[in-house]
């Protein structure tokens, strides 16, 4: 597959473009202006030498120092007369007969006309004894002040596209180096690197921002990486507990060193250490179940407040055995679109973890209340609670079974994980925090599925 261009080299193009473009523009909106600029440069120096030929005395303009002959002959320039009786001679031929009458009166007469064909500037003075000399420049002389501008601007703007393209270049590399030094600490870490993520050196805030968002990426995959392996070493000692457990007695009934009257007692054993096994295999299937994309959800019309009352009628031998007590409070006719097996998921898993962690004369509250987009549920405890470093890692998958081990009665680490997980596919939210009856709330915000 062909590679796309670097940034360097679109940078760079991206800036002899707009160069040449501004080159171009420039020599057809300065064509005219140049133009006029020659010609008025051209007429602005014939008015003044037709000014000074005007103000010389007679004798002085007959002498053989005659300036009218010596302008002539330094610029080419076309020299006539209009005499008093309107008759005109050589340049002033080319003056139109109102121009004659206007300079006859005195007036500063500047235009242009043809002479022999020819476009010519024109300008016109009355001198002292009434005649009116004529100074004509030809067009060609015009022409070669807009030859010599134009390639002065010309020159100019092929220096600017030298600096733009140096500038570009300059710019271009600036902007690749850090870019380029950005693209190869992605690529380690696509291979598999982890603090790879530094600093580039120079480039624009976005670069650093990109930056910084690697470095955070690098520092979540670490964290992220970290926990998925402690919880493959927890999974691991899960299973081997009840596994050796199962192999030890299997092997005593094998060797024949277990007693008929121990047998009822072994089998249970052995049955127990199987369920709990299954139990956790059934979680970790759940759990990589609900990753997957043909996951589906039957949706109905679900009436709040009688799901939770069926749900506190299948747990009440449950919590009765506990020695807890588990209240629902619902808002009469709170109904929402949604998957009632899977809401009642969410609690079983929920109301578990809370009783699991109580003691006897614990309260354990479901409530049911309208959400900001449908339904707020909450499942509120008064056993020991979570502090905030475990509430920011409650749902990670073994994170509070690592942390508590040991300490207090756990499960096997994925409980919140699943409920968490079914939360998001439900697509709604799910949120621990302190609960009023001191322990830990866990809230959840579901939507009305349409």
């Amino acid at each position: 597959m062909t590679r796309p261009p670097g940034v360097r080299t679109l940078l760079t193009a991206a800036t002899v473009g707009v160069a040449l473009l501004a080159l171009a523009l420039a020599a057809v909106l300065t064509g005219p202006l140049v133009r006029s600029a020659a010609e008025d440069a051209a007429r602005q120096s014939l008015a003044r030498d037709a000014d000074v030929v005007a103000r010389l005395p007679l004798t002085e303009r007959l002498s053989e120092r005659d300036p009218v002959r010596a302008t002539r002959e330094r610029r080419g320039l076309l020299v006539g007369l209009v005499e008093p009786d309107g008759s005109a001679r050589g340049a002033g031929l080319a003056l139109s007969d109102t121009d004659r009458q206007r300079a006859l009166a005195g007036a500063r007469v500047s235009t242009s006309g043809r002479l022999a064909g020819e476009p010519v500037l024109l300008e016109a003075r009355r001198l002292d004894n009434g005649v009116v000399v004529v100074l004509a420049d030809p067009a060609s002389s015009v022409d070669e002040g807009v030859a010599a501008l134009r390639r002065r601007l010309l020159l100019a703007l092929l220096l600017g596209l030298v600096v733009a393209l140096v500038a570009g270049t300059f710019v271009a590399r600036r902007l690749s180096r850090p870019l380029a030094q950005v693209a190869g600490t992605a690529r380690r870490l696509t291979d598999g690197e982890r603090g790879v993520a530094t600093e580039p050196t120079g480039g624009p805030r976005e670069v650093s921002e990109v930056a910084d968002a690697l470095r955070r990426l690098d520092e979540a995959l670490a964290t992220s990486e970290d926990r998925q392996r402690r919880f493959l070493l927890s999974v691991s000692h899960e299973l081997r507990t009840p596994l050796t457990a199962l192999r030890g007695w299997s092997e005593s009934l094998v060797d024949g060193a277990v007693a008929p009257d121990e047998l009822p007692e072994v089998g249970a054993t052995m049955v127990q250490e199987a369920t709990r096994m299954e139990r956790y295999v059934a979680d970790l299937l759940a759990l990589s179940r609900l990753e997957a994309d043909d996951f589906t959800l039957a949706v109905t019309e679900v009436d709040l407040p009688a799901l939770l009352a069926e749900g506190a009628r299948a747990w009440a031998d449950r919590v009765a055995r506990a020695g807890a007590a588990l209240d629902v409070v619902a808002t009469p006719g709170l109904r929402l679109r949604t998957d009632p097996g899977r809401v009642r998921q969410i609690l079983d898993v929920l109301t578990d973890n809370a009783l699991r962690v109580g003691a006897p004369g614990d309260r354990v509250v479901w409530e049911a209340r309208p959400g900001p987009a449908g339904a707020r549920l909450e499942v509120r405890d008064s056993g020991p609670g979570l502090t905030e470093d475990d509430r920011a890692v409650a749902f990670e998958p073994g994170a509070l079974h690592d942390r508590y081990a040991g300490q207090r009665p756990v499960g096997h680490g994925l409980g919140l994980a699943i409920a968490h997980r079914l939360v998001v596919r439900l697509g709604g939210a799910i949120r621990v925090e302190p609960a009023p009856e001191g322990g830990a709330a866990f809230v959840l915000d579901l939507p009305d599925t349409a």
